[in-house]
């Protein structure tokens, strides 16, 4: 209990200053969290018969996020196809057959749901009121993730008996329901105060940005659910005590910035 406390007093302070001002801290900070997450993604995929390439992993994703901010030439499609010739190379040399397509698969797959799917924060903060936009984000998952627990806790499963039992037994559409819909509520209030967008954003993109904002959030989480029971582990690591691990944490964010940049760009 305390433990979550004290990491939620210090941590808190911390990302905002790290959201609002952006630079090389937001660097060091993605650069920290694509780091840590790939060794915890590598190290649940990883059994007795079968691992993903770890070392070669953790060095492409932690290229993309620095490749993003100094606006290398180089391209992330580009270093995608350079490590899977790279791994296919290695095994015809190795004369090896069994556990390709998993080893190389989830190779690439924590490379794209870490690092690809983090860096956006890097994008996200060079737009517009950049800064501002990735506290709202922050705030968006907190709330959803928060109303979408307490209304589940009240509601659950008294109008549908269908939930997420097989991903997450905890999770009910009555809890999803009141996720979104408070996730409309705060994005409308934030935007009141703090003029996030400008005046010619219409108040139906606004309600449609906090529904898809909504159904997002909380499928990034059960997306990390999914991983976790595939995998057999309970959390995706111990870094943050009583939090579990990095993964665990920043599950839902990690499935939003990349929906959130993209829907920026569109509306």
């Amino acid at each position: 209990m305390w433990n979550r406390v004290i990491i939620s007093i210090i941590g808190i302070p911390i990302l905002g200053y790290i959201y609002y001002n952006g630079g090389l801290p937001l660097l060091i900070f993605v650069n920290l969290i694509v780091g840590v997450g790939i060794l915890e993604f590598y190290t649940m995929a990883k059994t007795e018969e079968k691992s993903p390439y770890i070392i070669l992993g953790t060095i492409t994703a932690l290229l993309i996020p620095n490749i993003i901010y100094f606006k290398s030439d180089l391209k992330i499609s580009e270093i995608l196809i350079f490590l899977v010739l790279a791994i296919m190379t290695f095994r015809v040399l190795k004369n090896k057959v069994e556990n390709t397509s998993y080893e190389l698969g989830t190779t690439i797959l924590g490379i794209v749901y870490v690092s690809i799917f983090f860096s956006h924060m890097l994008l996200i903060s060079g737009m517009k009121n950049g800064g501002k936009l990735l506290l709202t984000i922050q705030v968006l998952v907190w709330v959803c993730d928060s109303f979408a627990y307490f209304t589940g806790l009240a509601m659950g499963r008294k109008f549908f008996n269908r939930g997420f039992s097989e991903i997450s037994p905890k999770k009910s559409i009555e809890g999803c329901l009141g996720g979104i819909f408070f996730t409309v509520l705060a994005l409308y209030g934030i935007n009141e105060v703090f003029n996030i967008f400008d005046e010619t954003f219409p108040l139906w993109k606004l309600i449609s940005s906090g529904i898809i904002i909504g159904i997002i959030v909380q499928i990034g989480d059960l997306a990390e659910s999914i991983f976790k029971r595939e995998f057999k582990v309970k959390d995706s690591g111990k870094i943050l005590g009583e939090h579990g691990g990095i993964l665990d944490r920043f599950d839902s964010l990690i499935f939003l910035l990349p929906v959130i940049y993209y829907l920026l760009k569109f509306l």
